[in-house]
């Protein structure tokens, strides 16, 4: 039997998929925190979150990213990872984080997007910084 993924609304901006929180910040930027490792599967529901809480958004949303926990990501994870960063909904998009795995990350999201206005920050307060810059 295929194992379904987790997904809990916990409020009208706030959604959990298995361990990943995807929240609509009162400040219109979507807050992501995957946790762990993801998969195809994660990542589906994931963006499907995702989207549904930009589209309670008017215009542009933009994005902060914290990557202190994130894991190893399966190759049609990072794709549709890629989508999301080139939604002509998402705005700019800051990735944070302060462990090696999340440099990595973050470089290839950053290497393989045809958007240019994503960024790195080593802290969450530099990420909010330039996101409200």
């Amino acid at each position: 039997m295929e194992e379904k993924v987790e997904v809990k609304h916990v409020s009208e901006r706030e959604i959990w998929v298995e361990k990943h929180r995807v929240y609509l910040g009162e400040d219109n930027i979507l807050y992501l925190t995957p946790v762990g490792e993801s998969d195809e599967k994660i990542a589906i529901a994931m963006k499907e979150a995702i989207f549904k809480l930009i589209n309670m958004v008017e215009g542009k949303v933009n994005c902060c990213v914290d990557f202190n926990k994130v894991g190893k990501q399966s190759p049609e994870s990072r794709k549709i990872g890629k989508e999301h960063s080139e939604h002509e909904k998402t705005g700019k998009m800051a990735i944070f984080g302060t462990h090696a795995v999340a440099r990595v990350i973050a470089s290839f999201i950053m290497g393989v997007s045809r958007k240019k206005n994503l960024r790195f920050f080593r802290t969450k307060e530099e990420a909010l910084a330039w996101l409200k810059g």
